[in-house]
C-alpha cells in the first residue's frame, strides 16, 4: 500500500527533489511557493531548457521531478524534453503550458515516445489543486529490475541468444485483477534474464539486440513454455488463474504456428483456454491470410487472443475487426494521460464500449495509482495490472503472494470490498 499523507499525497513525494523550469520569474516563484507549501521542500529553478540541463547534469544533487513550461525562448520544453530522453536522465517530467489541451496531449506523446516518464500535464495557471490532482499520479519510479550493466555497452545478440541457450531467461509474473470482483484472474509472463555477471536484467536490455537481428521468436518459444509450466503449477495450487504470454507477429507468417503453440502448452499440461497469447500492436503483420489462419486456428482449439499496447501501434479498428480477438489491452500511456487529458478519457471510454460490443474483455496496464484505477472503473474497464496490484515476481513469489491475499480476504468481513491491491 502506498501511505499518505493528511492531504491524500504520497508521503515519498514530499521527499524528492523538483525542478521548475520556466522563462517567467512570476510563474517560477508561484510553482515553488506552492510546492514548498504542500509540503515540498527542495524545490530549485530554472529559467530556461539550457539551465535546467546543467542543473540536471549535477549527479550530486539529482533532481527526481522535472516541471517545465513548453514555450521558452533559447532552449523551449520540447527540446529540453528531447535532451532529457538522449542523456537518459532518470527524471519524472510534468508538462505546463497555456496551449490548448490538444496541443499538450501530443507534447505528452512525444515526452514517452523520447523515453521520458511522464506524469501528466497541466493547463496554465498553475493551481494548488491541479498541481494535487497531476502529483497523487505519481508513484516513484521502481527498482524492479535493477543491474550494473552500463548503457554504454550495450549487448550483442550472440550474448543475449548464448544466454537463452544456458537457459538463464525465465518469466516474472505480473497479476490481472477485475476490477469488479477484486480477484486475480491472470497473470501476464515477462522476459528475465538473470545474468551471471549483470544480475536481473529487464526486455531494455536484451529485446533490442535480439529484434535488430531477428531472433525475438527464440524467446518468444521460451517465454511460452515456461509460462505454460508455471500456470500448470498454479492450477496444482488450487489457483484458477490465466497466463498471457508475448508473441512475435512474425511468428504468425508460419502456417505451422499454430499446432507448434498447441503442441508446447498441451505438452507441459496446460490446458489452451488457460493460455492468452498477446501480440503487440505496434508490430505491423506481414502476411495477413496465414497470421489469421494461425489466429483462427488458436482461438477454434481455446487460446485467448489479445492485442497488445492497443492504440499505439497499426490501424487498430481494423485489426479489432478481422482479428479474432478476446481481449484488448490499453497502453499506459493513455492511463496516464487520461487523469488531465479529457480527449483520453474519451478515447480509452471509446475503446472499452467497442470491446464491449464486440464481447471483448478489457485489460488496462501500467496501473501505478488509486486514482487512475477509480477511473477505470468508472469508464468500465474490466480488469487492471500494474504496480498499484503488484510488481512482477517469479513464480514462487507469485504463489506466495497468493496465499498471502487468500489468506486476507479470508480473515476478511463479508462487507469488506474485496481488496485489489498488495498483500
Amino acid at each position: 500500500m502506498i501511505e499518505l499523507v493528511a492531504d491524500g499525497l504520497p508521503v515519498p513525494l514530499r521527499s524528492l527533489r523538483y525542478l521548475v523550469v520556466d522563462d517567467d520569474a512570476d510563474q517560477r516563484f508561484l510553482v515553488a511557493r506552492t510546492l514548498n507549501r504542500m509540503g515540498m521542500a527542495d524545490v530549485v529553478e530554472a529559467s530556461s531548457g539550457r539551465t535546467a540541463l546543467e542543473v540536471l547534469s549535477n549527479t550530486e544533487c539529482p533532481v527526481d521531478v522535472v516541471i517545465s513550461d513548453l514555450q521558452m525562448p533559447d532552449m523551449d520544453g520540447m527540446e529540453l524534453i528531447r535532451r532529457i530522453g538522449e542523456r537518459a536522465l532518470p527524471v519524472s517530467v510534468i508538462l505546463a503550458s497555456a496551449l490548448d489541451d490538444g496541443l499538450l496531449a501530443s507534447a505528452a506523446t512525444m515526452t514517452q515516445a523520447y523515453g521520458v516518464r511522464i506524469i501528466g500535464t497541466i493547463g496554465k495557471p498553475i493551481t494548488r489543486d491541479k498541481l494535487f490532482a497531476v502529483l497523487r499520479q505519481h508513484v516513484p519510479q521502481h527498482g524492479v529490475v535493477e543491474s550494473s550493466l552500463d548503457k554504454a555497452f550495450p549487448l550483442e545478440p550472440n550474448q543475449v541468444l548464448a544466454g537463452i541457450a544456458a537457459g538463464q531467461f525465465e518469466p516474472f509474473f505480473q497479476p490481472k485483477v477485475d476490477l469488479v470482483t477484486g480477484r486475480v484472474v491472470g497473470a501476464e509472463a515477462l522476459a528475465r534474464w538473470r545474468h551471471p555477471a549483470y544480475g536481473l536484467l529487464g526486455p531494455e536490455s536484451f529485446l533490442p539486440p535480439l529484434a535488430a537481428a531477428g531472433y525475438l521468436d527464440e524467446l518468444s518459444w521460451i517465454m511460452l513454455a515456461l509460462g505454460a509450466l508455471e500456470a500448470g503449477r498454479w492450477r496444482n495450487a488450487g489457483l484458477n488463474l490465466s497466463v498471457s504470454v508475448n508473441v512475435s507477429a512474425t511468428s504468425l507468417a508460419d502456417p505451422s504456428y499454430a499446432d507448434a503453440v498447441t503442441q508446447i502448452v498441451v505438452g507441459q499440461g496446460l490446458e489452451p483456454n488457460k493460455m492468452i497469447l498477446e501480440l503487440t500492436e505496434s508490430e505491423a503483420i506481414r502476411d495477413v491470410a496465414v497470421a489469421l489462419e494461425n489466429l483462427t486456428r488458436l482461438r477454434m482449439k481455446g487460446f485467448g487472443l489479445a492485442i497488445d499496447d492497443y492504440g499505439v501501434g497499426y490501424s487498430s479498428m481494423q485489426e479489432l475487426s478481422r482479428m479474432p480477438f478476446t481481449e484488448v489491452k490499453i497502453d499506459r500511456s493513455f492511463v496516464v494521460a487520461a487523469a488531465t487529458s479529457e480527449k483520453h478519457r474519451l478515447m480509452i471510454a471509446h475503446t472499452v464500449e467497442v470491446a464491449q460490443l464486440l464481447g471483448l474483455k478489457t485489460v488496462a496496464e501500467g496501473v501505478e495509482t488509486r486514482p487512475e484505477m477509480e477511473l477505470l472503473a468508472r469508464l468500465g474497464c474490466d480488469m487492471i495490472q500494474g504496480f498499484l496490484v503488484a510488481e512482477p515476481m517469479d513464480g514462487h513469489e507469485l504463489l506466495r503472494w497468493m496465499e498471502a491475499r487468500r489468506a486476507d480476504r479470508e480473515a476478511a468481513s463479508p462487507s469488506v470490498r474485496p481488496k485489489l491491491f498488495g498483500t
